[in-house]
């Protein structure tokens, strides 16, 4: 079974490659926590934004990479809800193929 990170890595380096052939604007777009040189954490990011983020032929684009088995959490379920109702598309992929579907 493949890990999320193995796959996410997969994914990135897939669009990686195909960027300038298909125009395509992308990046790592998880939230998170940091801690700081002083030890104080902070969040980044919006609860729920899916792993990656791509830009193409004007049209936002949510990744959110799951293994064979992973699941939505509420949060994720909320953007996903946010992103389809403002004109954006999200997509679950689990799978390299699954990428390779959406942008051809």
């Amino acid at each position: 079974m493949t890990s999320e990170q193995t796959l996410q890595r997969a994914i990135m380096d897939y669009l990686t490659m195909i960027e300038a052939r298909h125009k395509i604007y992308w990046f790592r777009s998880a939230s998170g926590a940091v801690k700081t040189a002083s030890g104080r954490f902070f969040k980044t990011g919006k609860p729920g934004t899916p792993d990656l983020t791509v830009c193409c032929k004007g049209q936002f684009i949510g990744l959110e990479v799951k293994t064979d088995t992973g699941r939505q959490s509420a949060s994720q379920k909320k953007a996903q809800a946010e992103i389809e109702s403002s004109g954006g598309k999200y997509y679950i992929v689990r799978s390299l193929r699954d990428v390779k579907a959406i942008f051809g």
